[in-house]
């Protein structure tokens, strides 16, 4: 059994509920041998006990802001501790703790675990196909805007010209934020990255917003490869150095396939800074009586308007 509360017992807040349990579906089932931790799940691998330093071992979404700073066995109870960096709450400390389960218990666990998976890629794929000849997104005729030139620095102060549509403004983002393309990583806590926020005068989507992310990653970046790496995205209109498409996923509530996100992203590299133009609209955001579906059409359509009137020099 797997837990995260914080180490002075104060609840979590705001998106922090969501982001811990983001963590906890991860399921972890994992046998001690000596010092190192065999994983079964959420997949196959090896943590070598005395070189566990980070949370990224455990094979999660990566999150610079999460900060491990200990770890330790104490009789049943495995203890994994780490500062939030990204609360505003006074209370950062945060541990999870593992408990110790029967070889009946955790054999059992993981054979539900294999069929449970084995349905929800079969509900995802029917929902893929099902795409590919009724697409719910509707993207509109793209409206040719006046533009003008825009230049942004990355982080190691190098210039990188865009034209952007005029009353627009970009700004370095206030928010906490990250992102992975390929292996490319940016995020607000990450060193070789720097991250624009597009200001529109009349409209704020907030975080659904689009955003300019740049890198000077030494790592390659591939848009083919892009499209192919993720079996849960799919796209829905692509262009020599843009795509635009669905983000899938299940929801164990209603037990069926969802559009968990739209999104939109243009890339191109200018010397060594990887430039990405990106926006993903997320369904979880919106709640009420309305069509969501609309919606994210609503707010895509806002971002990819923006990003075709948007050219990297």
């Amino acid at each position: 059994m797997t837990k995260i509360y914080r180490e002075d017992k104060t609840p979590f807040t705001g998106m922090t509920v969501e982001g811990m349990q983001e963590v906890l579906d991860y399921n972890f089932h994992f046998i001690r041998k000596g010092d190192s931790l065999y994983f079964e799940l959420p997949s196959t691998f090896k943590i070598d006990i005395r070189s566990f330093k980070q949370l990224s071992q455990l094979h999660i979404a990566d999150r610079e802001y999460y900060e491990m700073y200990d770890h330790a066995f104490s009789d049943d109870v495995f203890q994994i501790k780490f500062r939030d960096n990204a609360t505003t709450s006074n209370s950062k400390n945060t541990i999870m703790e593992f408990s110790r389960i029967s070889k009946e218990e955790f054999e059992e666990d993981i054979n539900k675990e294999i069929a449970r998976q084995k349905e929800v890629r079969a509900k995802i794929n029917t929902l893929k196909n099902q795409l590919s000849t009724a697409p719910q997104i509707i993207l509109h005729q793209v409206e040719k805007l006046p533009v003008k030139n825009q230049v942004i620095q990355d982080d190691k102060g190098n210039p990188i010209t865009l034209e952007i549509p005029r009353g627009i403004e970009l700004k370095v983002s206030g928010h906490v934020k990250t992102q992975q393309f390929g292996p490319i990583k940016i995020g607000t806590f990450t060193t070789n990255a720097k991250i624009y926020d597009l200001v529109h005068p009349q409209k704020n989507y907030g975080l659904n917003q689009l955003t300019i992310w740049l890198s000077t990653d030494p790592a390659d970046f591939d848009l083919a490869g892009y499209k192919l790496e993720s079996p849960d995205r799919v796209i829905f209109k692509e262009d020599a150095n843009s795509v635009t498409g669905y983000e899938l996923d299940y929801d164990p509530k209603d037990g069926k396939a969802i559009i968990r996100s739209v999104f939109c992203l243009k890339y191109k590299k200018v010397g060594q800074t990887h430039v990405f133009i990106y926006a993903d609209v997320y369904r979880s955001q919106f709640s009420g009586n309305f069509d969501r579906m609309a919606e994210m059409n609503e707010i895509l359509n806002f971002n990819y308007q923006l990003s075709e009137n948007i050219t990297i020099k």
